[in-house]
């Protein structure tokens, strides 16, 4: 059972020495609790709390990154991984590169697309006022006859008429005798307009009572956290993107390093996460002719005598996997032919998985 948080503060400082040793003839110090790093494995315990129990130790085959990430894990259970730097490439191909930026990225700040203003057709226009009444003339009276008299008759009621230029006359507005001189009434059309009905107010929604709230019992109460639980999470999670300007090998050799030192001291859960975060990387890295160099760095360590494994074959079973999966990109690098006119155990292991695929 692992060791409670307070008995890991109270454990004493042991030291370590990490790395070569620099100019000034030291080596980087580092002092950590005992306790977070004798409960990582059994081997580990039996040197700091054994009864040979030492409180400085050195590792001078360890560089101080890899040992950085083996701390953050026996504190947390978790490891940073280091972000893929830009790569290099030859002074008048980088030349080019930032003379003609990217359309989708610029100086690591999204550019803004061409179309994101809105145009001028783009623009809604605007309401246009309402067109104006046409206006109806009612016609004019139609004179005609009848067997009773002569005189003005309207085949449809006529449009009160406006007072005439003679008083006298308004009487005789509708008839006139045979005998009186005939007398033209000038009149005045009438303009009338179609009524526009007015627009129906809009229906005004009723009120919806608020619903009662209820009684809330303790447990429903909710308290919002500030700040994340983990400050490393985003720093620890393999990246789902793969950027094609980025260089990926120091990515490889963090995983691969962490793992080659939890092998050396049987930290069997270092080892698992360290495998499951290399294959989560590997299986988004999009491998081609310009980044193969990165993927060769890989195999070169891994089936280096720097490595190195205690019986466990698991690391060099996913890299050369991996390499096999690739290899119709990978028969095109001159690099990667290069390393396999070296020879050695990577080529068995390469050559025989090839050949199962094939089959």
């Amino acid at each position: 059972m692992p060791a409670s948080f307070k008995e890991l503060l109270k454990s004493p400082l042991v030291q370590f020495s990490i790395g070569q040793i620099t100019d000034d003839g030291k080596r980087t110090l580092y002092l950590v609790h005992q306790e977070a790093v004798a409960q990582l494995s059994q081997p580990l315990h039996d040197t700091l709390k054994g009864d040979q129990a030492v409180i400085h130790t050195v590792w001078p085959d360890v560089t101080r990154r890899t040992f950085e990430r083996l701390i953050q894990f026996a504190y947390t259970g978790d490891y940073a991984i280091p972000r893929p730097p830009r790569r290099r490439v030859a002074v008048n191909e980088q030349e080019a590169v930032e003379s003609e930026p990217s359309s989708s990225t610029l100086n690591e700040i999204p550019a803004v697309e061409e179309g994101d203003e809105l145009l001028a057709e783009d623009v809604p226009p605007e309401e246009a006022p309402p067109p104006p009444v046409e206006e109806y003339i009612e016609p004019a009276a139609v004179p005609s006859t009848s067997s009773w008299g002569r005189g003005w008759h309207t085949s449809q009621a006529a449009a009160p008429e406006e007072p005439t230029e003679e008083p006298e006359a308004a009487a005789d507005s509708w008839y006139f005798s045979e005998a009186a001189p005939k007398k033209k009434v000038k009149t005045k059309k009438v303009r009338s307009f179609y009524p526009v009905p007015a627009p129906e107010p809009e229906p005004v929604p009723e009120p919806v009572p608020e619903p009662v709230p209820e009684p809330s019992s303790f447990a429903s109460l909710s308290f919002d956290l500030l700040a994340p639980r983990d400050n490393y999470k985003d720093a620890c999670e393999p990246s789902e993107l793969f950027i094609a300007e980025r260089n990926y090998s120091k990515v490889f050799l963090s995983h691969a390093k962490l793992w080659a030192i939890a092998d050396i001291h049987g930290i069997e859960a270092l080892k698992a996460l360290a495998l499951y975060k290399l294959h989560k990387t590997l299986c988004v890295f999009e491998i081609s002719s310009e980044n193969a160099g990165d993927a060769i760095d890989l195999v070169r360590y891994v089936y280096s005598p720097e490595c190195g494994a205690l019986g466990d074959d698991k690391l060099k079973a996913l890299v050369a996997q991996y390499m096999a999966c690739n290899s119709a990109i990978l028969s095109h690098d001159s690099g990667f032919m290069e390393l396999l006119r070296e020879g050695g155990l990577f080529v068995e292991d390469f050559l025989r998985l090839v050949m199962q695929r094939m089959q």
